[in-house]
């Protein structure tokens, strides 16, 4: 998926302008990111546009956060203090990541993340 068509997917998801949308994106994969353990971060980055690379964080611990927290880093980083606003725009950033990963990827990533922040992508619960 290319950059532009990634930030326009977002944009229609979530209802936002074209600044919101990239300062949304930025802010989900930089707080997706940094939950990733291992080289995770790294190859969820080389599936995506080069312009979004330098926003995902880089943390080979990973940190453990729950969906609440999750959700609560987003919405500091993106500067938005509602909510069920916050969810949208996650909602609407990791599905179109999902949809931009190839299978493998997909189920690596949400093989390292709990169900609450997996729900997020709208995608079935990785097995095994």
């Amino acid at each position: 998926m290319e950059y532009e068509q990634m930030i326009a997917t977002v944009r229609r998801r979530a209802g936002l302008g074209e600044n919101e949308a990239v300062r949304s994106v930025q802010a989900v994969l930089s707080v997706l990111g940094e939950r990733l353990a291992g080289q995770e971060a790294d190859n969820l980055a080389a599936q995506l546009p080069e312009r979004l690379n330098g926003s995902v964080t880089r943390n080979p611990q990973g940190r453990r956060w729950d969906v609440g927290e999750f959700l609560k880093n987003v919405g500091d980083r993106e500067q938005v203090a509602n909510a069920d606003q916050v969810r949208q725009h996650a909602q609407a950033v990791l599905r179109t990541v999902a949809e931009a990963l190839d299978d493998d990827e997909r189920h690596d990533l949400l093989a390292q993340l709990p169900a609450g922040i997996i729900d997020l992508f709208g995608v079935p619960t990785p097995r095994g």
